[in-house]
């Protein structure tokens, strides 16, 4: 869709927004421009939403339509709330429409996180340190019981039954690794220490490891080398990083096109002012972007890949995305994935 030069002249401005922004076309409701924060929120690329009508993004016969035709004809900001939106809580819309003869609306959107966030409030992770520790202590018992049996049949069988028992000792171990995982998450763990670090050495590292692997894929790498450095965890960190590119990897098809890219960049956020305190405080972040054209995600999973024990891998243990979002959490930032036509997307934001 071709922009008129004063609507080029705004994009830039518009994607460093902090809020899901949409424009749309007021004399027929097409989406004409989203910024990077509502791809993130509608879990939809532009590419897919710019030409189509807004009402793609709502399930059928919402009353957004009816209320924004009637706005279209008025100028000035108007609230509509509680709009039902898929996947997410209702959202409340901020409708801007210019004095003069703009053909341009301008859509503020406002929502409570999608559903499967509130597992990682404390109250809720405080029911799975339980569950775990529980799960834990029962199963390891029997488990150590059916290894030692194991152990003692193998001393007293024929050289023929050794296979069976190498599968009792190997199930066994397998088992017992995945107990020994799930007692790793401790909702009430802190951050152990936090230093200034350089976010592109991070990545560096993570890549150079994920190289040395016997499989090839391109490696793309689009780094904004102006970004300061960020105070966080390293080794937690290096702990996300690895899980999402080894993710990625593991999700390629081997081809000659097929890549992994990774991405920073800095993100602008809103200005807050104190009360009697003199400075005011710039809630920025930066952005790490982490992008693969392998198998993609299926849209039924979206919402439980950050869930404890949910893997879509047939050795997958489903602890390594959860972890990495309680990482990002303890960190004050925000992860997200999108996988829409076989590209898949990681977006990591991190305030500065």
């Amino acid at each position: 869709m071709n922009f008129k030069p004063n609507f080029s002249f705004f994009r830039n401005l518009i994607d460093l927004i902090p809020e899901p922004l949409i424009v749309i076309d007021k004399r027929n409701l097409l989406i004409r421009y989203l910024n990077l924060e509502s791809q993130i929120f509608f879990k939809k690329s532009s590419k897919y939403l710019i030409g189509k009508e807004i009402n793609v993004l709502f399930p059928e016969n919402s009353y957004l339509i009816n209320n924004l035709k009637k706005i279209i004809h008025k100028t000035g900001v108007f609230f509509i709330k509680e709009i039902p939106v898929r996947d997410l809580e209702n959202v409340e819309l901020r409708c801007v429409v210019s004095e003069n003869k703009d053909e341009n609306i301008l859509l503020f959107f406002k929502s409570d996180k999608p559903r499967y966030e509130k597992i990682f409030d404390e109250n809720s992770l405080g029911v799975f340190d339980e569950t775990f520790s529980i799960l834990a202590h029962e199963i390891n018992n029997p488990i150590s019981s059916i290894k030692m049996a194991a152990q003692l049949i193998e001393k007293s069988t024929k050289n023929s039954d050794k296979e069976l028992i190498d599968i009792i000792k190997n199930e066994s171990d397998r088992i017992s690794k995945l107990i020994d995982s799930l007692s790793s998450i401790d909702s009430k763990l802190s951050i152990s220490s936090k230093s200034y670090e350089n976010i592109h050495e991070i990545i560096r590292y993570s890549l150079f490891k994920l190289k040395q692997k016997s499989k090839k894929v391109s490696i793309v790498e689009n780094f904004d080398p102006s970004l300061p450095t960020i105070n966080l965890d390293k080794n937690l960190f290096v702990q996300v990083l690895d899980n999402l590119l080894v993710n990625a990897y593991e999700s390629s098809n081997f081809l000659k096109k097929s890549y992994i890219k990774i991405s920073t960049k800095y993100s602008y956020g809103e200005t807050i002012t104190i009360p009697n305190v003199k400075d005011k405080k710039n809630n920025n972040s930066i952005m790490i972007i982490i992008e693969d054209n392998g198998k993609g995600v299926e849209k039924k999973n979206i919402e439980k890949i950050f869930l404890p024990l949910f893997s879509t891998k047939k050795r997958g243990s489903g602890l390594g995305l959860f972890l990495a979002k309680k990482i990002i959490n303890d960190h004050g930032g925000d992860i997200t994935i999108n996988s829409e036509n076989q590209i898949t997307s990681v977006i990591i934001k991190v305030p500065l």
